[in-house]
């Protein structure tokens, strides 16, 4: 039943916001936490469409002229991200308990496949092609901070644990056990599949589409790379559905203290927030049926960088005071 604990925090980066901005300023400073959940939402649709269509022309072996006439048509317009936001949205509208059983099963299944392609690339890793292991073209730590700025929205998961602490049992116990290990299990996967992924095929063959079936396809286990191509065409769209789950309630934060209007905090009687879930579904599937990827990638990631940049602000703020003699210095070397 959708709120479940009312009074817990529902969400970290907006609850550290609000506390120590001004109401005037607190949806200024709270745009990017609904941006980032939206583009996320987005991004992955839009990648699941591609993916959907290398698999169909190199896997499956589909004719590569229906397939580019109806699903790549041209013009930006992706319609197999219009087909999977239209699907979660309306999974979303039959309940939290329906999603809820849909995305435990789908997330082992993916965890599965991660740790498959993982444990693959390793037994497979050949070392000649993690030399050198910092290429050259990264131009030295300047160029891997710029990576994982990029890539920085695969951390966003465990702030997503914290849009739906109210609907969590006992969410003072699990909750920071929750956060603790989607950290821990998250950076342990990431780290453990990028190495594996690099280790099986040179990085300057790596495949932006489609890593590890290609990889994979490179030292000729074919079977390995169909499994993965296939797992990730199943699997990703419950990204789309966590995703879809959680600014709902983001908005629901907000219409709460009077910055959205007072529909986004309606909860029908069945214990789900429709409305919001309706105007927010609209949105997205429109913005990822028509703008391209790459210019949806880098928005988010910068965004998401920026609104975890206020939270810690925020958090040495609530902590921490400037002295007496200096008013507002702390403030202002935050801002530097």
């Amino acid at each position: 039943m959708f709120l479940l604990h009312q009074s817990f925090v529902w969400h970290s980066i907006y609850t550290c916001i609000s506390t120590i901005v001004p109401i005037y300023f607190q949806l200024l400073f709270s745009l990017p936490t609904p941006l980032k959940y939206s583009y996320v939402y987005q991004i992955q649709q839009r990648s699941w469409g591609d993916k959907v269509v290398e698999w169909l022309t190199v896997e499956l072996h589909a004719d590569k002229e229906w397939v580019y006439a109806y699903l790549q048509p041209g013009y930006g317009i992706n319609p197999m991200a219009f087909l999977v936001s239209c699907s979660t949205t309306l999974l979303l509208l039959g309940g939290v308990k329906e999603s809820k059983m849909i995305t435990d099963i789908f997330t082992w299944i993916k965890v599965a496949l991660v740790l498959f392609m993982a444990i693959g690339g390793l037994l497979l890793l050949d070392t000649n092609n993690l030399q050198p292991f910092m290429p050259p073209e990264l131009n030295g730590w300047n160029g891997i901070m710029r990576g994982a700025t990029t890539s920085f929205f695969g951390y966003l998961g465990y702030d997503g644990i914290c849009c739906v602490a109210g609907e969590a049992i006992n969410p003072t116990v699990n909750l920071p056990k929750a956060v603790m290990y989607t950290l821990i299990i998250v950076t342990a996967l990431y780290v453990v599949a990028a190495l594996a992924l690099t280790g099986m095929q040179n990085y300057k063959e790596i495949s932006v589409e489609s890593g590890f079936p290609e990889a994979f396809a490179s030292r000729g286990v074919m079977w390995a790379a169909q499994l993965t191509a296939a797992g990730e065409v199943i699997t990703l769209p419950i990204v789309v559905l966590i995703s879809g789950v959680l600014q709902p309630r983001l908005q629901y934060a907000l219409a709460r203290d009077g910055l959205l209007p007072h529909m986004f905090c309606e909860v029908t009687p069945a214990g789900n927030l429709r409305k919001g879930t309706i105007v927010a579904g609209t949105i997205m599937t429109f913005i990822a049926t028509f703008v391209p990827f790459e210019y949806l990638d880098d928005f988010v990631s910068a965004g998401i960088l920026v609104a975890f940049s206020i939270t810690n602000s925020s958090l040495v703020i609530m902590r921490r005071e400037s002295p007496e003699n200096t008013p507002f210095n702390l403030e202002k070397l935050l801002l530097l």
